[in-house]
């Protein structure tokens, strides 16, 4: 009789792990997908149109190294 309420608990709590596994992954997913959708070729365009216009700004001066006194 103990052997059996024990098996219950272990079936139970197995249950429980792997449905929380199972609703960790699926909440992954969804967050992966839900990043995904709004990149579309416009983006990749705009993206790369900013890229050339950062290209044609000048650079700014390089700046001296500081020396520090030990």
């Amino acid at each position: 009789m103990r052997v059996q309420r024990f098996d219950v608990f272990v079936k139970t709590g197995m249950t429980m792990v792997c449905a929380v596994g199972i609703a960790f992954y699926v909440r992954f997913l969804v967050a992966l997908w839900k990043e995904r959708q709004p990149r579309s070729s416009g983006y990749w365009v705009r993206l790369r149109l900013r890229y050339v216009e950062d290209s044609i700004v000048e650079r700014p001066e390089r700046r001296k190294p500081v020396t520090r006194a030990a």
